[in-house]
């Protein structure tokens, strides 16, 4: 429970509620879909509570929120530019991402029934 404690502090959770703010307000669900619009804006998330754990200190709360709506939105942009440097293997990170989820929420579904 202390793990717990440690992973998710009040600052990391402000900086993924501003990763998920930011990742909401400029990934296209029109454009990508639903499943990649659900794992950009988790990719977003993630990295606004990386980056402002690596590079804040922990006594300023309503700065990991701020910062973390700009690194949710520069997910989207990042994974563009990926996609555009390298389409080849983002095709391919794609279907194995793809192949894992239906694979998982396949066995979820079987293990239920």
């Amino acid at each position: 429970m202390e793990f717990l404690k440690d992973a998710f502090s009040v600052c990391i959770l402000f900086a993924l509620v501003g990763g998920l703010a930011g990742s909401l307000l400029v990934t296209d669900y029109k454009r990508y879909g639903w499943f990649m619009t659900i794992l950009f804006v988790l990719l977003g998330m993630i990295f606004a509570a990386a980056i402002t754990d690596y590079f804040f200190p922990q006594n300023h709360p309503w700065l990991f929120a701020g910062v973390g709506v700009f690194a949710g939105m520069s997910t989207t942009s990042f994974l563009d530019a990926f996609k555009a440097a390298a389409p080849k293997l983002a095709q391919r990170i794609m279907n194995i991402v793809s192949k894992k989820a239906e694979e998982f929420i396949d066995s979820d579904k079987s293990t239920k029934e």
